[in-house]
């Protein structure tokens, strides 16, 4: 079956999707997400976190990086259906995901990766508003198990997100100082692609995106990569040597590590109840103990 994915109508491309399922897909169960191929050189990635925020990252991104440092695949359409499930039409890679590659046998994969973080970290936000382009909150591994539901409208909003769980560490934290940069936060193996001239990468799944102070970029390498001792490891050492971050960032970055250790344990108030007030630290007990190792 021929489809043309950018005049195709909306519901033939849905049915398309869920025809092809799990069994003919070429990812399934990451996260509830799936991919599978619509053409030889168009896949589409659909579920239920598909999202709107999702494409618009990727596409921002894909207009903004520098190819010679990483590539992003070409967006062609996003579509969601009536119960909320996104559908992402975009380039199909070929490849060797970095998942499989021998990390010890390729060792400049490591700096290259370093690379493109210190290359994202000097793209800047287009707004002053922290989080993905969205009219919802940022997702991910530094926001509880279900992100933030409204979207920060600025950096104070970012900052009394965060001074909500420090109160538990009668700790604070200003990120004002700090300029908006473009952060992937999911920067685990699966998600890049060398391409088949063994030169280009490609960076997929933008789905926790998001414009932050640099560092964040930094605190999700040690979420996401638990069992990958041989990547997030050098990965952590390199990037902090590349970036040289300032003492008030190591030190902001164990706050946000704080808050995401407060988010996982408790419960807060949604910030949509407009309820702080009935937030009350004292209930909650000892606070979690730091994930990381101290500076």
């Amino acid at each position: 079956m021929d489809i043309n994915v950018t005049t195709a109508a909306e519901d033939t491309l849905i049915d398309f999707c869920i025809q092809r399922g799990e069994k003919n897909a070429l990812v399934a169960g990451i996260h509830g997400a799936i991919v599978v191929k619509v053409t030889d050189n168009i896949v589409a990635k659909w579920g239920w976190t598909v999202t709107a925020a999702e494409a618009a990252m990727h596409e921002f991104a894909y207009k903004s990086l520098d190819h010679d440092i990483v590539r992003v695949p070409q967006m062609y359409r996003f579509i969601q259906d009536d119960s909320g499930r996104g559908y992402l039409f975009m380039e199909y890679i070929p490849g060797q995901n970095l998942a499989g590659l021998d990390i010890n046998r390729h060792e400049d994969i490591i700096f290259r990766v370093a690379k493109i973080i210190e290359h994202l970290g000097q793209i800047q936000a287009p707004e002053k508003k922290p989080g993905p382009i969205s009219d919802r909150g940022p997702r991910g591994y530094l926001w509880g198990d279900d992100g933030v539901r409204k979207a920060f409208e600025s950096v104070t909003d970012l900052n009394n997100w965060l001074n909500s769980r420090l109160t538990l560490r009668n700790d604070s934290v200003d990120l004002s100082p700090y300029p908006l940069v473009l952060c992937h936060m999911d920067l685990c193996r699966r998600n890049m692609v060398l391409g088949e001239d063994g030169e280009s990468m490609y960076l997929l799944d933008w789905g926790h995106a998001g414009f932050f102070p640099r560092f964040y970029e930094i605190a999700t390498l040690s979420c996401l990569n638990p069992y990958d001792g041989d990547y997030e490891k050098p990965l952590i050492g390199v990037v902090e040597s590349l970036l040289q971050l300032t003492d008030d960032e190591k030190r902001d970055m164990k706050m946000i590590h704080y808050a995401r250790a407060a988010s996982l344990r408790w419960s807060f108030p949604d910030e949509n109840d407009n309820n702080e007030s009935a937030f009350d630290p004292a209930t909650l007990g000892t606070p979690p103990p730091l994930p990381i190792q101290e500076f």
